[in-house]
């Protein structure tokens, strides 16, 4: 029994480092060098990055503990407990390890899809293991918990557009919508796959 769990643990880490390295992949070496939002909380914590220099693995964590605070009841103590260590994952990979690695210097278009490429395989290794990146997930768990003929799909997709719309002033270029919304549809067809 013991050894069941040490070896669930140990591949739900692998799953959480794996996911995490994608997942920083997607915001730090592609969206952030393309100056685009893609949705969600970490696509928040990049248009506060842009505005005010914080770090954005920390700021994405910070904008968590309220959500987690929230919705704690309705998402249960094991998805909380996983979730938790697989953010702690990203945070390590988006502040500590990504900054050194060398940032992506093509298109902007091409950024936003191998942005929501990256996103998506990162957060489909995370759910793969019953965990998630935190954000949106818990906000529309919460607001479907609380609203069950709510369509999840329509929740985070209206989410999302306000905060992809949100980095078009902070970002100065429209063209940074049209990019957050590929990064977002690629990620949603990724995760379906």
């Amino acid at each position: 029994m013991k050894k069941e769990r040490a070896k669930k643990m140990i591949i739900d880490i692998g799953f959480d480092i794996a996911g995490s390295i994608f997942y920083a992949l997607g915001i730090y070496t592609f969206a952030k060098t393309a100056d685009f939002a893609p949705g969600g909380v970490s696509g928040l914590a990049l248009i506060i990055h842009h505005l005010w220099g914080l770090p954005i693995g920390l700021t994405t964590l910070a904008i968590n503990i309220p959500l987690i605070m929230l919705s704690f009841r309705i998402v249960g103590k094991q998805f909380l407990f996983k979730t938790a260590r697989s953010m702690i994952f990203c945070t390590i990979f988006l502040d500590v390890i990504f900054p050194y690695t060398p940032s992506y210097v093509g298109t902007p278009f091409l950024a936003a899809l191998y942005s929501g490429v990256c996103l998506g395989v990162g957060m489909a290794l995370f759910y793969m293991r019953g965990s998630s990146s935190g954000g949106i997930d818990f906000l529309t768990m919460s607001i479907k918990a609380l609203k069950p003929h709510f369509s999840l799909g329509a929740v985070t997709m209206a989410i999302d557009l306000f905060i992809i719309l949100l980095g078009w002033p902070v970002f100065g270029n429209i063209d940074s919508v049209l990019y957050g919304l590929a990064a977002t549809f690629v990620t949603s067809v990724v995760l379906d796959k």
